[in-house]
């Protein structure tokens, strides 16, 4: 009887200990907060003193070449990584986050397998996500100058993988 007890005891904590691997508000939230994300996010966000309202103010994306060069950002071209606009993370709470990554997909036009594979390929190989993930890239948190961005995903790239593997294998819930 104490073997059977035991089992279903250790049984139900490893569902619950899987499922929490999946939360998004305990494991991918605090991690869509860092610097690295919010920074190029709210970069043309004005009520969240994005940079080009601050340091970058009256610059043109023309000019971005000359700072954000291949070497600093790892891209052949400056315009490709540019974060997507109306997508800043700050500010907002777990399910804000997770509903707003979801709707920059397109998610309510989607199918659940089709959805999880481009959030898949958006989050795990996009090199623009990459340079927000600590030693993903060798320009993962490069900035002009020589300077980085201390502020980055922490724990590595595959910690990151595990992370939103579960996520999404969990349904992408926003809880």
């Amino acid at each position: 009887m104490k073997i059977g007890l035991f089992v279903v005891i250790v049984a139900a904590w490893s569902i619950s200990a899987l499922a929490d691997e999946g939360d998004f508000s305990t494991h991918l939230y605090p991690q869509f907060q860092t610097k690295g994300c919010t920074t190029c996010h709210d970069f043309f966000e004005k009520r969240r003193k994005g940079l080009t309202f601050t340091s970058h103010k009256g610059r043109t994306p023309d000019m971005c070449v000359l700072c954000h060069t291949k070497d600093v950002t790892g891209f052949k071209n400056a315009d490709e990584w540019f974060a997507q606009p109306d997508l800043y993370t700050s500010g907002m709470d777990s399910q804000q986050t997770c509903e707003k990554t979801k709707r920059s997909l397109h998610a309510k036009f989607k199918n659940s397998g089709l959805l999880a594979r481009q959030m898949e390929l958006h989050l795990l190989a996009d090199p623009r996500v990459l340079w927000g993930i600590e030693g993903a890239t060798p320009t993962s948190g490069m900035l002009p100058g020589g300077k980085r961005e201390p502020d980055l995903v922490k724990e590595g790239l595959s910690k990151w993988k595990e992370q939103i593997m579960a996520w999404i294998q969990g349904g992408m819930k926003c809880q």
